[in-house]
């Protein structure tokens, strides 16, 4: 794998971690790695599954070939599930597969935006 790959994922993973604590983490309700090489497509996903309560349980589910499965669990430990995401994550950029990290929010979270003052 290139340097600049290894640098970068080491970036993503520390963002995830320290991100993993924080309440706006808490907030979101899944964070997704979506890997192409040419025409094949893979996502990651980390769903945080108590969000609401802040407890920090998780899952983490594979999609390939248009198949979902989870892959990992934990009902308490939200940074298990960032750690085990990263290493799947990992594993595909040494596989030449390009990641890009992406945060979904759930519909209720994202704020409606805000209008415009007209001019005068």
């Amino acid at each position: 794998m290139k340097f600049t790959n290894r640098v970068r994922l080491l970036w993503i993973f520390c963002l995830a971690i320290a991100g993993a604590s924080s309440a706006h983490a808490q907030m979101q309700s899944r964070e997704e790695f979506v890997c192409t090489s040419g025409s094949v497509k893979r996502v990651v996903a980390i769903f945080n599954g108590n969000a609401a309560n802040g407890s920090g349980g998780c899952r983490v589910d594979y999609t390939r070939d248009g198949a979902t499965k989870t892959v990992w669990t934990s009902k308490t430990d939200y940074a298990y599930c960032v750690a085990k995401a990263v290493l799947l994550v990992t594993k595909l950029a040494e596989g030449n597969f390009s990641c890009k990290p992406e945060s979904i929010e759930r519909p209720d979270e994202i704020e409606p935006p805000h209008p415009t003052p007209a001019p005068r």
